[in-house]
């Protein structure tokens, strides 16, 4: 049988550590293109959004850096839902004042199923799926109707505020997500 690895003429110790790379790659691809009946499953925040004329191209097709202003709706209504969820009013500070730090975007990875277009009304679908010592993990489902349009895995690093230095996660925020999500965020083990 033909190696379709590519990896046949490695030393054995390269090639488990290929191996275990090209079964990472193609896990972390199966987790992200598996279709499942419902779209919405799994999600506690799911918020509406209409699509507007503005964020369409001339065929009416949702152009495809919106999909990112869109998941950054659904990180922002989460924020709220879960400052609510802790028993606070949610403020323009409220986060950080909350669980004393605060976050960005280090990494997105975008994979469109099917498009959006002008008029469409769509669920925004959000969960935290894992957390790291200085960064977590966000799962976006971009949905219209029964289909799955877009899924979007956002990576968020931790920051303190006052110094704007990369910091560990706030355990009272992995706390508050903790009970906030249906399905508990994974988490990694890392060493201090």
């Amino acid at each position: 049988m033909p190696d379709r690895t590519g990896i046949s003429g490695l030393p054995p110790c390269v090639k488990r550590i290929a191996m275990t790379f090209s079964r990472k790659i193609q896990d972390e691809h199966t987790a992200m293109t598996t279709e499942t009946t419902d779209p919405r499953a799994g999600f506690r925040l799911i918020t509406p959004l209409r699509v507007r004329y503005a964020e369409a191209d001339m065929q009416g097709i949702v152009f495809n850096a919106h999909y990112l202003a869109f998941a950054d709706v659904a990180v922002s209504e989460y924020f709220r839902a879960l400052i609510a969820a802790s028993g606070h009013e949610y403020t323009t500070d409220s986060f950080t004042k909350l669980f004393g730090g605060d976050n960005w975007v280090r990494h997105a990875e975008l994979d469109y199923r099917a498009p959006a277009r002008a008029e469409d009304m769509l669920d925004l679908c959000l969960r935290i799926t894992r957390f790291g010592r200085t960064s977590y993990s966000i799962l976006v489902h971009i949905v219209r109707g029964d289909t799955l349009l877009n899924v979007i895995k956002l990576t968020y690093v931790w920051f303190d505020p006052s110094s704007g230095e990369v910091a560990p996660v706030a355990q009272s925020y992995i706390d508050a997500v903790t009970d906030f999500e249906i399905i508990k965020p994974e988490r990694a083990l890392v060493s201090a």
